[in-house]
C-alpha cells in the first residue's frame, strides 16, 4: 500500500511538471512558388542593320554637283537616320549583358 501511495504521489508530482513545459514550437511550413526572374542572355537578337554612310551612298561626283541646300537635305536626313539606328540598336539591345 505503500508502495502504491509513493507510485501515485511520484506520478502526481510528475504530471505537475509536465503540465508547466512549454508545447513544442511547430514546425516552419515550406512553401514552393514560382518566381518570375530576369535571366542575363546573350545577344542573339536582330540587330538593326547599320547606315550606310553618306560618303559610301552618293558619289563625289554627284555630291559636287548638288546645290547647297540639297547638300543640308542629305545630311540632316543622314543624321536622322543615324539617331533613329542608334535609338533602334538600343531598344533591341537594352535586355543584352555582352554589349
Amino acid at each position: 500500500m505503500i508502495r502504491t501511495i509513493l507510485a501515485l504521489a511520484i506520478a502526481g508530482g510528475l504530471s505537475a511538471c509536465a503540465a508547466q513545459l512549454p508545447a513544442p514550437a511547430p514546425e516552419p511550413s515550406i512553401v514552393y512558388r514560382d518566381a518570375a526572374v530576369a535571366v542575363p542572355v546573350g545577344c542573339v537578337v536582330d540587330r538593326p542593320a547599320p547606315v550606310v554612310p553618306l560618303r559610301e551612298r552618293i558619289a563625289p561626283a554627284e555630291w559636287r554637283t548638288r546645290a547647297p541646300g540639297a547638300k543640308v537635305q542629305a545630311i540632316a536626313a543622314q543624321a536622322g537616320r543615324r539617331m533613329n539606328h542608334q535609338t533602334r540598336t538600343d531598344a533591341s539591345m537594352s535586355g543584352c549583358t555582352d554589349r
